[in-house]
């Protein structure tokens, strides 16, 4: 599955050349709503949901991919305005791996079953908890990459590198990006797979980044 990862100019040529990517932690993350998906107006369940919500904010890790690079509002908010890069990668379909974020009008119902080990809750609704944002968010066409915390690098953050499940075989320059695609794809040493550098632009006809053919793309063959 081709999947998308936005960033910011400044940031491009340090993950290609590291071939890592920045995991986010649920603080981090711009919802005040994440991992809160479920109504917690009930009293045992808003207990059990921030005791939740304080477990996973300080052992999940998550990196946030979208499906969809034409999105200019995309560009706009996680690809610096479109100053930024967004790499594509193909990740692996391994079940558990990818979750696609579902988007709803309203929080989620659960009622509580107090004859039920844990109340009733289980994996299938943990796993729903953790990909249900709301509806306003659903131009972001996510999905979520978990990963657990651990191994934080000097630097305080943590990291997920490329390997054979998050390949990267794409990376796409913003409109407004200064770099261009023959000095980042001299950042790209030997990929296990081919990689193309390409310049985006404004569509001319229609609300959309799209490549910017008056650009030459720039191949970057896979290690031999």
């Amino acid at each position: 599955m081709r999947l998308y990862y936005m960033t910011g100019e400044k940031w491009g040529p340090t993950i290609l050349r590291d071939r890592r990517l920045k995991i986010s932690t649920i603080p981090e993350l711009n919802d005040p709503f994440e991992l809160l998906g479920a109504s917690i107006g009930e009293g045992e369940m808003r207990w059990i949901m921030k005791t939740l919500h304080k477990h996973w904010s300080e052992t999940l890790g998550i990196i946030c991919l979208s499906d969809n690079w034409h999105s200019p509002v995309m560009w706009a908010h996680y690809g610096e305005k479109h100053h930024g890069f967004c790499l594509g990668f193909d990740v692996a379909e391994r079940p558990g791996l990818i979750s696609k974020v579902d988007y709803v009008p309203d929080r989620l119902r659960y009622a509580l079953q107090q004859t039920e080990r844990l109340r009733g809750i289980n994996e299938a609704l943990l796993v729903q908890i953790l990909t249900t944002k709301y509806q306003d968010w659903s131009y972001e066409h996510e999905y979520r990459l978990f990963t657990d915390l651990k191994d934080r690098d000097t630097d305080g953050n943590y990291y997920c590198d490329f390997g054979p499940e998050l390949v990267l075989r794409e990376v796409l320059l913003g409109a407004r990006c200064k770099h261009s695609p023959q000095s980042v794809a001299a950042e790209i040493k030997n990929p296990p797979q081919p990689v193309e550098v390409l310049k985006t632009q404004p569509a001319s006809d229609s609300f959309r980044i799209v490549r910017d053919d008056a650009v030459p793309g720039i191949g970057v063959a896979a290690a031999s």
